[in-house]
C-alpha cells in the first residue's frame, strides 16, 4: 500500500530547504547551486515527486504564465500577421516553461481593467499587447507601474511604455528609395492611421518622396482602414485611381492591402507591373505566391514574437528594467515592381 502523495512542502521539509528554494530547483533556475540542486532532486527522485504547476507557482510567487492580448478584430485568430507573431511568442514561451494566456481587447476587457487584474492577482507574470491602436489610452496605466508589460510591434511616442517593434521609419525609407529609384514620380500610398507605427511609415515615406535628390514625387495618400485588410486595400485603390488616374506605382503599408490593390488593378484591366508597380510591407508567406510575386519590405514577424517574449521574460526575471527595441528590415524585390512606364 502506498503512502499519502508527497507535496512540495514535504520535499522542502525533508531536504531542509525553503519552499521558494525547492520551487526554484524545480523550475531549473540558474541561481541555484549544483549542491543544493542535487540535495533537493535526491528527495524528488526518492518519492517520484511530480510537482503540481499551480502549487509550484504559488511557492515561487510566479504563475509561469504570460498574458497575450490581441486586438478586437474580425476573425482575429485567422489573421496572418498576428499568427506569425503569436507563433514566435508561444514557441519561445513554451521553451522556457511558460504558458500563454490569450485575451482579446474587447470593450468589456478594457472597461473592467481585466488587464490590470490579471497581473495584480498573479494569474500572469507579465503581459504582451499586440497591435494596440493610437486610442489605447488605458495603456498609460503601465507607465511607471510595477507590472511587467511590453508592446509588440507598436510604440507610443512620448509615453514610457516598453516595446519591441520593427523599425517602420527605416522600412518607409527602403520602400521609397526602391520606387523612386525605378523612376516613379506619381505614387499612390495606402496606409492606416490607427497605429503610431503606421503613421511613422506614412510620414517617412512622404518625407523621402518629397526630398528625393533626383526629383520629388507627387504622392496621393488614402487611408486603408483600421483592419489593414485585402478588402481595405481594394477599396483604397479605387479611391487612389479617382484621385490620381495616371499613377505608376502603389505603395501599401502592408502586404494584405497590397494584394487587395493588385486585385483591383486586375479587375480594372491595369497590368502589374507594366502599368502600375505595387509594393507591400511585411513579406507574409502569401507575398511570394501571388502573381506576380509581391515586392515588399521584409518584417520577420515570427522573430518579432520571439524577441518580444525574450524581453517580457527578462523583465519578469529582473534581468532588465525597460526595453525599447527596434528590429531591422530588408528589401525583397519580386515581379510586382518595375521601372516606371515611359511617358507616351
Amino acid at each position: 500500500m502506498t503512502g499519502k502523495r508527497k507535496t512540495i512542502k514535504d520535499i522542502a521539509k525533508e531536504s531542509g530547504f525553503s519552499l521558494s528554494t525547492v520551487s526554484l530547483v524545480l523550475n531549473n533556475h540558474p541561481r541555484i547551486s549544483q549542491a543544493t540542486r542535487d540535495k533537493v532532486m535526491s528527495v524528488v527522485k526518492k518519492y517520484n515527486f511530480c510537482p503540481n504547476s499551480a502549487a509550484r507557482g504559488l511557492a515561487s510567487k510566479s504563475s509561469r504564465t504570460i498574458s497575450l492580448v490581441v486586438p478586437n478584430l474580425t476573425r482575429v485568430f485567422s489573421d496572418i500577421y498576428l499568427g506569425e507573431i503569436i507563433s514566435g511568442i508561444y514557441e519561445r514561451a513554451a521553451s522556457q516553461g511558460f504558458k500563454v494566456l490569450l485575451d482579446i481587447a474587447t470593450a468589456q476587457f478594457i472597461k473592467s481593467q481585466e488587464y490590470l487584474k490579471l497581473l495584480a492577482s498573479r494569474r500572469a507574470d507579465g503581459m504582451l499587447f499586440i497591435a494596440s491602436d493610437i486610442h489605447a489610452d488605458y495603456l498609460s496605466a503601465f507607465e511607471d507601474s510595477p507590472y511587467k508589460f511590453v508592446l509588440v510591434n507598436h510604440l507610443f511616442p512620448g509615453k514610457k511604455l516598453n516595446y519591441v517593434s520593427v523599425d517602420y521609419a527605416a522600412s518607409a525609407r527602403l520602400a521609397a528609395e526602391h520606387l523612386l529609384g525605378l523612376g516613379h514620380r506619381r505614387i499612390g500610398l495606402i496606409a492606416g492611421t490607427n497605429t503610431h507605427t503606421g503613421l511613422q511609415f506614412r510620414d517617412e515615406f512622404l518625407r523621402v518622396s518629397q526630398t528625393w535628390p533626383a526629383g520629388a514625387a507627387e504622392v496621393a495618400w488614402v487611408d486603408g482602414g483600421e483592419e489593414w485588410s485585402q478588402r481595405g486595400g481594394y477599396a483604397a485603390t479605387a479611391k487612389l485611381a479617382a484621385k490620381m488616374g495616371d499613377l505608376t506605382a502603389i505603395m501599401a503599408a502592408n502586404d494584405r492591402m497590397a494584394i487587395g490593390a493588385m486585385r483591383w488593378l486586375a479587375d480594372n484591366r491595369r497590368e502589374v507591373p507594366e502599368d502600375v508597380s505595387v509594393m507591400g510591407v511585411d513579406d507574409i508567406q502569401l507575398a511570394a505566391y501571388v502573381n506576380p510575386g509581391l515586392s515588399t519590405i521584409r518584417h520577420d514577424l515570427y522573430q518579432v514574437g520571439i524577441e518580444s517574449c525574450n524581453r517580457i521574460l527578462q523583465l519578469i526575471r529582473g534581468e532588465i528594467a525597460e526595453c525599447s527595441d527596434l528590429l531591422p528590415t530588408s528589401l525583397v524585390v519580386r515581379g510586382s515592381t518595375a521601372r516606371a512606364p515611359a511617358k507616351g
